[in-house]
């Protein structure tokens, strides 16, 4: 399994060559990395609903726009093994971005402590400020799966 290689992924998809076996620890790794996003999110909320709103809506819209260009990006309706090949790249993009958000809401956590700004207008530059590099990070990582589901379509990597 690939937990950080894409291309050397991207490459083994390509070739047909992935054990059927690796295609379910992929969508198990995923499962569970998504749940414990998911989960982390639960501890640490929002406060401000428009904030939730907006993220909420723009996530829905990235989504369906990245999962429609994944599609067609892996040959649309005459692409072969659509959902094993998003799914297995999903996980090593996944943690990727996972890392680069747990990265940067720790450096900005620890400067909203360090320079003591609880209680202030900073409260909500915070939230706004995770609320855009987590839009950020999933355009991002749609981006990077449908580099990468177009060279694996196009046998290219």
């Amino acid at each position: 399994m690939y937990f950080w290689n894409s291309k050397a992924l991207a490459h083994e998809l390509s070739a047909n060559t992935l054990e059927k076996k690796h295609y379910k620890n992929y969508y198990l790794m995923t499962a569970l990395l998504v749940s414990l996003v998911y989960y982390y999110g639960m501890y640490s909320p929002y406060f401000n609903l428009n904030i939730i709103a907006v993220e909420g809506l723009m996530t829905l819209a990235i989504m369906a726009i990245g999962i429609q260009a994944a599609y067609r990006a892996n040959g649309g309706d005459d692409g072969e093994h659509f959902i094993s090949r998003i799914t297995a790249l999903s996980f090593p993009i996944l943690v990727q971005t996972t890392l680069a958000g747990v990265v940067f809401g720790g450096i900005l956590l620890g400067l909203y402590f360090a320079l003591n700004l609880e209680g202030t207008a900073f409260d909500e530059w915070y939230e706004w400020t995770i609320s855009a590099f987590t839009l950020f990070l999933q355009i991002l990582f749609f981006s990077r799966l449908v580099f990468y589901m177009r060279r694996v379509a196009a046998h290219s990597i």
